[in-house]
């Protein structure tokens, strides 16, 4: 039930960006659900995994975001800075886009990394004892 939820709020979501992308006014807010979405719906895959190797994943995640994160800032602020003389771009409109992209980020390294957790173990084979071992 849950699942469905998150999907039915993923779509609405999607749909709310259309009209906020021709309409202007709530892109930030709607950017901000999208990502949170995205994270809670991924975020949920993998606490049916075991504590250990999930918050493995999320370690992994969260390093990757942290990285990434510095470098887009970074880049955005210089672009910002000599680029633009007077931004048009409300502060909280700019605060609630850069928390769904790092809520959206997440959610798709968590989907990322648990893939590969999961073809992992889909690799490990049984291993036999013979009578002679």
């Amino acid at each position: 039930m849950r699942k469905k939820l998150l999907i039915g709020f993923m779509i609405f979501s999607i749909v709310s960006f259309l009209f906020a992308l021709w309409d202007g006014v709530f892109l930030g807010v709607t950017v901000m659900s999208l990502g949170a979405t995205i994270f809670t719906y991924y975020h949920e895959e993998i606490e049916k995994l075991e504590e250990k190797v999930s918050k493995g994943i999320m370690r992994q995640v969260d390093a990757k975001v942290m990285n990434l994160t510095i470098y887009i800032l970074m880049v955005a602020f210089i672009i910002a800075i000599f680029f633009m003389e007077e931004p048009q771009i409300s502060l909280i409109d700019a605060i609630y886009v850069v928390l769904g992209v790092v809520f959206g980020l997440r959610g798709l390294l968590i989907r990322n990394v648990y893939q590969e957790e999961i073809q992992d173990r889909s690799k490990v084979t049984a291993i036999r004892k013979t009578p002679s071992s």
